[in-house]
């Protein structure tokens, strides 16, 4: 009788225990949001979202408002924070913000400013307005202006910059200070050390030194790879940090 015992016991850990490693083989239960950089370039992105979904998670790919125009970054995490409630609601028990360049940067801000998350995956993150601050200083000043003065929803052109290259952008005067002041709410570095409970992973390139010098805290895997090409290169290091979590 006390074999047979000691054999129920043993069946039911054995039984545990393969539940618990068939849940870490899958990503059943995440709920994931990626979110792309500049220029609305979901393209890239592809291949990890259906790599992602594969895992068992739900997936969601929208299109960000900056494709167009940008918004106020506030209004940006608002943004990202329908897309985390419309995945809470589909049952989605852990959420994870996973986003390439710009859409890092968000991700991070996200995490820090709003939380409710579990996870920030920060794919070659881009957008640092107090990098190439010399290069909008003449632009920032002039929407401070128009800001100060009460104009702040006046659409104007501004300068942009996109891994090194310069472009013009129209916009609000209240989003693009929101965006390129390097003491607004884009601070990259600020918003990566104040993380509300999320876990952090940086996946950065050899061939994007932009990505490595914001990279600190949190896990950090270097890959060889660029800017663009990030994502498909990270893939399987992302499902697999994800499932160690």
């Amino acid at each position: 009788m006390r074999r047979l015992a000691l054999y129920l016991i043993a069946s039911m850990c054995l039984t545990a225990t393969g539940s618990s490693l068939a849940r870490a083989q899958s990503l059943d239960g995440w709920g994931i949001v990626l979110i792309h950089g500049k220029g609305g370039n979901t393209g890239n992105l592809a291949g990890i979202a259906a790599a992602l979904s594969k895992e068992g998670a739900t997936v969601v790919q929208p299109t960000m408002s900056w494709a167009t125009r940008y918004r106020t970054y506030g209004e940006t995490l608002s943004e990202v924070g329908g897309h985390v409630a419309a995945l809470r609601r589909k049952g989605a028990k852990r959420i994870a913000l996973v986003g390439h360049s710009l859409g890092a940067n968000v991700a991070l801000g996200f995490g820090a400013q709003r939380g409710g998350i579990d996870a920030v995956v920060a794919l070659a993150p881009g957008h640092q307005p107090d990098r190439f601050a010399t290069r909008t200083a003449e632009s920032l000043a002039r929407a401070k202006q128009l800001v100060a003065a009460g104009h702040g929803a006046e659409v104007a052109t501004f300068r942009d910059v996109n891994q090194g290259e310069e472009f013009d952008i129209r916009t609000t005067a209240s989003a693009y200070v929101s965006f390129f002041d390097p003491s607004g709410p884009a601070l990259m570095a600020r918003n990566a050390g104040n993380l509300k409970g999320a876990k952090l992973f940086w996946v950065v390139g050899t061939g994007d030194p932009g990505a490595r010098a914001v990279a600190r805290g949190g896990e950090i895997a270097t890959l060889q790879a660029g800017h663009g090409n990030t994502p498909s290169v990270g893939t399987s290091r992302v499902i697999t940090w994800l499932k160690a979590q």
